[in-house]
C-alpha cells in the first residue's frame, strides 16, 4: 500500500467518523426525545393508576361490610330456624305462651335477616357500580401502558443504531491505535 493509498485512507475513515458522529447525534436525540414521551406516558398511566387503587380500595370496603351484613343475616337467620324449631316443639306440647314467645322471636330474627340482607344488597349494588368505573379506568391504564411500551420498543430502536455508530467508531480509532476524535463542530 502506497502512502497516498494510506492517507486516503485516514481521510475516508475521517471522514466516516464525522458521519458516523453526526448519525450518532440524531439517534440519540431521536431517543431521548423518545424517553421524553415514555416519561410522560409514564405520568399518565401512574395517575390513572392510582385512581384505579382508589377504585380497588372503595370496592374492597364495600365487599367488607356486604360480607359482614351477610355473617349477620346468615346469624339472624341460625337464630330465626332454631326459634322456629322450638316453637314447634311448644305447639307439639300444647303449650301456647312459649309456641307464642318463640313465634314473636322468629318473626323478629327474620325480620333482622331481612334488614341484613337488604343491606348487605346495597353494598353489593355500590360494588357493581364501581365494578363499571373500575373496569373503565384499569382499560384506560392498559392503554397509557401499552402505548408506554411500543414508545419503549421505538426507544430501544434508536438505542441500538446509537450503539452501532459507536461501535464503529471505536473500531476506527482501534484501527488506527487513537483514543480520541476531534469532531466537526457545524452549526445544525
Amino acid at each position: 500500500m502506497s502512502i497516498r493509498q494510506a492517507v486516503s485512507n485516514v481521510d475516508e475513515d475521517l471522514a466516516l467518523v464525522n458521519d458516523l458522529y453526526k448519525e450518532l447525534k440524531i439517534h440519540r436525540r431521536k431517543r431521548n426525545y423518545q424517553h421524553k414521551l415514555m416519561r410522560g406516558l409514564k405520568a399518565e398511566r401512574d395517575a390513572i393508576s392510582e385512581e384505579v387503587k382508589r377504585y380497588v380500595s372503595e370496592i374492597q370496603k364495600l365487599k367488607e361490610n356486604r360480607d359482614a351484613h351477610n355473617m349477620m343475616a346468615q346469624e339472624f337467620k341460625s337464630l330465626r330456624n332454631t326459634a322456629l324449631i322450638n316453637r314447634d316443639i311448644a305447639a307439639n306440647k300444647n303449650n301456647t305462651v312459649d309456641s307464642e314467645r318463640f313465634d314473636k322471636e322468629q318473626n323478629k330474627f327474620h325480620k333482622d335477616m331481612m334488614a341484613k340482607t337488604e343491606q348487605a344488597q346495597s353494598f353489593q349494588l355500590g360494588i357493581d357500580e364501581l365494578a363499571v368505573g373500575y373496569t373503565k379506568v384499569n382499560k384506560a391504564c392498559d392503554t397509557k401502558h401499552q402505548e408506554m411500551l411500543f414508545i419503549r420498543e421505538k426507544s430501544q430502536r434508536f438505542h441500538d443504531d446509537l450503539t452501532k455508530c459507536i461501535e464503529q467508531i471505536e473500531s476506527i480509532k482501534a484501527k488506527y491505535d487513537i483514543d480520541y476524535f476531534e469532531f466537526s463542530q457545524e452549526e445544525e
